[in-house]
């Protein structure tokens, strides 16, 4: 939910993403990208499949799983000898939906006092997530990797930190750049 249009390197006149800026001006920015989903669990393990939502399996936010017999780049990387990890913050993506096949570490934890619209835990912030992947990175086996960052901030209701909901009057504005 990170639109485009809110990101500075791609004519947002704030300069409030400048490490996505920096990443994009070294990288390849898509003019011209679109989702194979609207829907979180659906267009991640796309990314983590090539596979569309009819073929994966994983087409609803809560009810869908990917299918066992779906093979996913943590798996095949992980054949080929990378160490592979996951670190996510959302509901959404939690292992009982399956998308944690072939990561030898699938962090998951969320903070339920995030959630405004149920008891269910939902989320946790960037620097959480962030931090868990560091703690791992410190520790993480010689050799190749392959790890993968979901960070789930810029998502309603849009709860930016106090110094960034003091920098932006817009909190998904706030959202996108503590993110």
């Amino acid at each position: 939910t990170t639109r485009a249009d809110r990101l500075s390197c791609y004519g947002y006149p704030r300069k409030t993403t400048p490490l996505v800026d920096r990443l994009a001006a070294r990288g390849t920015l898509f003019l011209n990208a679109q989702s194979s989903a609207p829907l979180t669990l659906a267009a991640h393990t796309s990314l983590m499949t090539g596979l569309l939502p009819l073929r994966h399996g994983a087409r609803l936010n809560g009810t869908t799983r990917l299918c066992e017999d779906v093979e996913t780049l943590a798996e095949v990387l992980g054949k080929a000898g990378y160490a592979t990890a996951a670190f996510v913050s959302a509901f959404v993506l939690d292992p009982m939906f399956n998308l944690h096949q072939g990561f030898q570490t699938y962090d998951a934890r969320y903070n339920t006092a995030r959630n405004k619209v149920s008891e269910l835990p939902s989320e946790r912030r960037a620097e959480d997530t962030v931090n868990a992947f560091l703690e791992w990175f410190d520790q993480k086996p010689a050799g190749p990797f392959f790890v993968w960052i979901h960070l789930f901030d810029p998502h309603q209701a849009y709860d930016p930190p106090e110094s960034f909901r003091r920098i932006f009057q817009d909190p998904y504005a706030g959202e996108i750049a503590y993110t």
